[in-house]
């Protein structure tokens, strides 16, 4: 069972066996960006209004995209446009695909109206969006471990 358990790990959280390894300004920059995204929250009352409840939601998508550009803007230097817009198409596609999930069925339509449902669609989008930009940080430390293993002629840190 130990062993399966292991196994798991290893397949599944390959950032839990990288975590140690990425060393220098990389890492330092990697810990930076993890700490901004930290700090991307919902901030709203337990008495806001709808409209303040979806940009409280909105606001946490665009503080999860500004540190997704910082990202793009210091390990994907030669693909920073693409990468950029590549993203936008993701919180599009993001926000699309919970507006299909729970607002345009049939079903949804008869049932689901009212603010609330766009609210639980920005919510849901904005979430993910996070979780997608958390994704790109554990990259980028499995990527700067791996790069600390080779010899120093590959390493950009020392750039």
């Amino acid at each position: 069972m130990c062993i399966l358990f292991i196994c798991y790990c290893l397949l599944f959280f390959p950032s839990l066996v990288y975590a140690n390894g990425c060393t220098g300004k990389n890492a330092e920059l990697i810990g930076q960006l993890e700490a901004k995204l930290d700090n991307c929250k919902i901030d709203m009352s337990d008495t806001a209004t709808d409209v303040e409840m979806i940009k409280a939601y909105d606001d946490l998508t665009n503080c999860s995209k500004n540190v997704a550009y910082q990202l793009f803007d210091s390990f994907y230097k030669s693909k920073n446009e693409s990468a950029k817009n590549d993203f936008n198409e993701v919180i599009e596609a993001t926000y699309m695909h919970y507006q299909n999930l729970v607002q345009n069925s049939d079903l949804a339509q008869k049932l689901y109206t009212g603010t609330m449902y766009e609210i639980q669609v920005n919510t849901r989008a904005s979430l993910k969006i996070k979780a997608i930009v958390q994704e790109y940080l554990r990259e980028m430390k499995i990527q700067c471990a791996d790069l600390s293993d080779l010899p120093d002629d590959f390493n950009t840190d020392k750039e």
